[in-house]
């Protein structure tokens, strides 16, 4: 009886001890689920983004514009203290956003990410690219700008300066006076070739009279032409034909203004690289982004921060780490899964000697 027991005890601890495996494997799918680790290159200019964005949100705070808002609370919706989180409504507000996903575009990672997708499409030092962007996902368009600097990429610009909720949307801090700060602190240093209203026809339709008067005068004191239309459709040409004239290898779109997708009423695309022959293959709308595309120039579209960013592998609503978290999550779960269940067909709980 008492080598009965002896060897039903050895054999429950063995098999306690066997439980440590499948909990090692899934520890270590779980944490190399796709880890993509940043190269020295990489993580330099990571550090650079990170670092401007701490020093733009320690001006913020110095400055004195939480005490301007007291009814937001800036620990809260800026954790991470990015500087280029907004408040979510100002005269200068055109449109919905989510908060998530503007912490999302602050991520740091969108300058590495941005990094490697020029050097797959080949680009080097000179080439010419250019970028249609909005004042909603600031912090998206400070990263796009330092990759291509780094890269030594000739960057021609229009930037709308309205914004979506929890953007560029502080009066006292519009996106002229973030880039100002980081180009004076050595973060930055193109300067937008023309700026637009943004909102209605990107002319400012539907801001107020205050709203309005607050982003001509922010584009005066940047000494930034302010690019001006009679209506929508001339809007897109005049856009159109001032990126198309650089001659750019690819056009970084960021956001959608009016007239990046024009006046249907569409889904746009879900955000990534788009070529020519995508025309026929989604609702491009007849905006910039189909004449570029019909023009033969590929565009790189940010949008829709959730499914790019999970593609991408960057994590959403998620502290700054430079570390990808890889696109094959779902893929390492499901394996993690199979092994589990594997090793439970296998597993003895317990043994009956006879």
């Amino acid at each position: 009886m008492n080598g009965w027991i002896a060897r039903s005890r050895a054999f429950a601890r063995k098999a306690r001890w066997s439980l440590l495996v499948p909990a090692f494997v899934l520890a270590f799918l779980w944490f190399f689920q796709g880890a993509s680790l940043l190269t020295e290159e990489e993580a330099a200019l990571w550090r650079k983004v990170r670092a401007g964005q701490q020093s733009l949100a320690a001006w913020r705070d110095s400055s004195g514009v939480p005490s301007l808002y007291p009814e937001y609370d800036f620990e809260k919706i800026d954790p991470w203290r990015t500087g280029f989180i907004g408040i979510e409504w100002s005269p200068v507000t055109t449109t919905l956003g989510p908060l998530e996903a503007k912490r999302t575009a602050a991520d740091p990672l969108w300058s590495v990410y941005a990094l490697r997708e020029f050097r797959t499409l080949g680009l080097r030092e000179g080439d010419a690219v250019a970028m249609i962007s909005s004042s909603s996902f600031p912090g998206l368009v400070f990263s796009l700008l330092v990759a291509a600097e780094h890269l030594g990429l000739r960057v021609v610009w229009i930037h709308s300066l309205g914004s979506s909720t929890w953007g560029a949307n502080i009066p006292e801090m519009l996106w002229p006076r973030m880039t100002s700060l980081l180009r004076s602190g050595g973060f930055l240093a193109h300067i937008p070739d023309w700026y637009t209203l943004g909102g209605r026809n990107e002319s400012g339709l539907d801001m107020s009279p205050e709203g309005k008067a607050a982003l001509v005068a922010a584009a005066s004191e940047d000494g930034v032409s302010l690019l001006e239309a009679r209506s929508l459709r001339e809007m897109i040409v005049r856009k159109s034909e001032l990126l198309l004239a650089a001659k750019p290898r690819l056009v970084l779109a960021v956001g959608g203004s009016h007239s990046t997708f024009g006046g249907e009423e569409i889904v746009p695309p879900a955000g990534g690289l788009y070529r020519k022959d995508d025309i026929f293959r989604m609702e491009a709308g007849d905006g910039v982004f189909r004449e570029v595309l019909a023009s033969g120039v590929p565009v790189l579209h940010f949008l829709n921060l959730r499914s790019l960013a999970r593609s991408a592998g960057i994590p959403y609503d998620a502290p700054p780490r430079p570390r990808f978290g890889g696109g094959r999550g779902d893929a390492v779960c499901a394996a993690g899964l199979v092994f589990y269940i594997l090793f439970l067909f296998r597993f003895r709980r317990w043994r009956r000697d006879e």
